[in-house]
């Protein structure tokens, strides 16, 4: 092919040293395309011949004009670029993470353990001295005001009876007396001696009115005071069991409100781990992605997972106290959906633990 060519030299002038200057440029010379075969066009050609082992003479004959005109070797495709993504640990963490937050059996168990304290919450308050009370201030408040009444008092009655007796006695012994004087004939004089013995019994009788009214009264007080006595007792009584129970209540009420506190700060940290995590694991994919794209060596993590986590200490804690007071409260089936929701992940000294807090309270433990 290249013996079409004509072959030129130093003075060579025309089209073929034209094209002979184009055909060098094109291999990186600078050459004026005048046509003219001068001083730079031969050292051209020299330094040509001498980058491509061909005959150093300067000429541009079959040889230089083959080597020239030959069609330029095809470049070796370059490899492919490595895919530049995360390794598959990175990714499958990646994915659960950004399915949204899940709680930790540290929250989920702090949770189970708030809600089993309902369970120990104190009843509503029950008097015990309710009615008693309530009958004692009805007796109390419906008493009629004091009064005397001497027909009604019982002992004026048996003293009135008493002194009608010796009453109608002396009126006899006096009419009795007076008629014997009279040589037993009876007389006015006799009746009115005889009932005027009577009217000093009953004189003496009605001097005593004033002493049966005061007795009546101090009676009448007594029993109000002894109404009263008895009421602030039972009041004293009811006061103190109240107090027993609003003590009980608060005590609960603590009890609950340290619950809700520790479920709070439970469920805040493992959020933030969460959101830590998430984070991380955003920032590992990023960088793993650029490794991968430079063509560095990245840990692909492509060891299986294995099934769930077991029971941290924290949460077998609280599940132990909640499962604990649905026990006291006998309530088996909350106490054992719990285990039955948690004792897959439990470990053995975990399972030998709460089997005993079921065997504790006769109840047995489906483990």
């Amino acid at each position: 092919m290249a013996s079409t060519y004509r072959m030129v030299a130093y003075g060579s002038q025309g089209d073929a040293v034209r094209q002979l200057q184009g055909e060098l440029n094109k291999h990186g010379y600078q050459l004026n395309e005048d046509g003219i075969f001068g001083k730079k066009t031969r050292s051209a050609v020299r330094d040509y011949q001498r980058k491509n082992n061909l005959r150093l003479d300067g000429i541009a004959g079959d040889e230089t004009w083959g080597s020239l005109m030959a069609p330029a070797p095809a470049e070796p495709e370059a490899p492919p670029a490595p895919v530049a993504k995360p390794s598959a640990k990175t990714v499958r963490e990646l994915e659960k993470l950004e399915k949204g937050y899940t709680p930790s059996a540290d929250v989920t168990a702090a949770l189970a353990y708030r809600d089993s304290i309902e369970a120990l919450r104190p009843e509503a308050y029950k008097s015990v001295y309710g009615q008693q009370l309530a009958a004692l201030y009805d007796d109390m408040t419906s008493r009629e005001p004091f009064s005397y009444e001497p027909e009604e008092d019982t002992a004026f009655a048996q003293y009135a009876r008493m002194y009608r007796q010796k009453g109608h006695a002396a009126m006899e012994d006096t009419m009795g007396q007076t008629a014997a004087l009279t040589g037993g004939y009876a007389s006015s004089y006799a009746e009115t001696a005889g009932q005027q013995a009577y009217e000093r019994y009953m004189q003496e009788l009605m001097a005593m009115l004033p002493e049966f009214q005061e007795q009546a009264q101090k009676t009448y007080d007594r029993e109000r005071q002894a109404l009263r006595e008895q009421y602030d007792l039972l009041d004293r009584q009811e006061k103190q069991q109240y107090d027993r129970w609003q003590d009980d209540l608060s005590a609960w009420e603590r009890q609950y409100a340290q619950a809700q506190a520790q479920y709070d700060s439970a469920g805040q940290q493992d959020r933030k781990l969460y959101e830590t995590a998430l984070a991380h694991y955003r920032s590992m994919a990023q960088q793993e992605q650029k490794l991968s794209a430079s063509g560095a060596e990245v840990d692909r993590g492509e060891t299986t997972v294995s099934g769930g986590e077991s029971l941290s200490s924290t949460a077998a804690d609280s599940l132990y106290r909640a499962m604990g007071n649905y026990l006291k409260r006998g309530k088996t089936q909350e106490a054992a959906a719990l285990l039955g929701q948690y004792s897959g992940r439990m470990t053995p000294v975990q399972r030998k633990r709460f089997e005993k807090l079921f065997t504790s309270h006769g109840q047995p433990a489906a483990l």
